[in-house]
């Protein structure tokens, strides 16, 4: 087989849409869903919160009707999910598999798309979010959602600062009032207000995959034709620690080695160096986040700074 042409099945891209400005310069991106449900590889308790998830949608006529639920709550077609936990866990995948089980596009919002530096703007772009998406029946896909739903500021000093309480104040009204399916996903999710935790229905926990699941991920992204003598288990076992798009990373790189080698196979000690190579840059990584600094000063140092007097 000639180095440099495509080993496997070739990946299906998402289909955008064509639409008309919705922000004055941006467009909003609605995508034809990529992935089903059959492709989230989570462990057993995430696929179980995921599918009873959607099953709060589906069946809430049951709920609120047949047992009697609409006596004691309000009945709402409010769908609101938050999917939290570590990059590469599959949050992204997932949004795409909950509206192709509900039949509908997926209007992907980045906050950066909709954000104004002037003052009033952004929550206006905010509304038209959601005018677009009720009117075209998409579901709503916030990733990175901490951006916008960040604790408010107490001590307001700036313009900068009222901006920011206006935007969470018409989210916080929108939410009251919203009807269809929105999504949210956060690596920090102790960065959400409090008053957004409330108006989500259901939290989903997107933990690191297990042994099985990285097996299931090593047999996902390694073409079938190359997995011969190859020890996926052994490969997941040296895996602990890696997300799903790890390894999805680890396989490519690895494959990139063999064409430099001119090699139509897989090393497995190649596969095995770039998992080391990528369990040693995530650790890096952790050390670095949380190096911290101490500096003793003077009593006479902090009065300076202060104006205080300390006694």
């Amino acid at each position: 087989m000639p180095i440099g042409k495509p080993v496997g099945e070739n990946k299906v891209e998402p289909q955008s849409k064509e639409l008309a400005p919705a922000t004055g310069s941006h467009d909003f991106e609605v995508i034809v869903p990529k992935y089903k449900l059959d492709d989230v590889v989570v462990n057993s308790h995430t696929k179980d919160e995921i599918l009873s998830a959607i099953a709060l949608r589906k069946d809430s006529e049951f709920v609120y009707k047949v047992l009697g639920f609409a006596s004691t709550h309000k009945m709402s077609d409010k769908f609101v999910l938050n999917f939290y936990g570590e990059p590469g866990t599959g949050k992204t995948i997932t949004a795409h598999a909950v509206a192709q089980a509900f039949g509908k596009d997926l209007l992907v919002v980045d906050y950066s798309q909709i954000e104004s530096k002037y003052v009033g703007d952004t929550p206006k772009n905010l509304k038209k979010v959601f005018d677009f998406a009720k009117e075209t029946d998409c579901v709503i896909f916030f990733d990175e959602a901490d951006a916008i739903l960040s604790r408010r500021v107490t001590n307001m000093t700036s313009a900068t600062d009222t901006s920011v309480n206006q935007t969470r104040s018409v989210l916080l009204n929108i939410l009251n009032d919203f009807s269809g399916i929105l999504i949210f996903a956060t690596n920090f999710i102790s960065n959400y207000d409090p008053a957004f935790m409330r108006r989500i229905a259901k939290h989903i926990h997107f933990k690191l995959p297990d042994h099985d699941n990285r097996v299931a991920l090593f047999k996902r992204y390694i073409p079938q034709a190359l997995q011969a003598g190859l020890d996926l288990e052994a490969y997941a076992k040296a895996a602990h620690g890696l997300s799903a798009a790890d390894i999805e990373n680890v396989t490519l790189m690895a494959a990139f080695k063999a064409a430099y080698k001119q090699s139509t196979c897989l090393s497995e000690e190649d596969v095995l160096r770039e998992i080391r190579n990528t369990l040693a840059s995530k650790q890096a990584n952790v050390k670095n986040e949380y190096t911290t600094t101490t500096k003793v000063v003077s009593k006479d140092y902090v009065e300076k700074q202060t104006g205080m007097v300390l006694e």
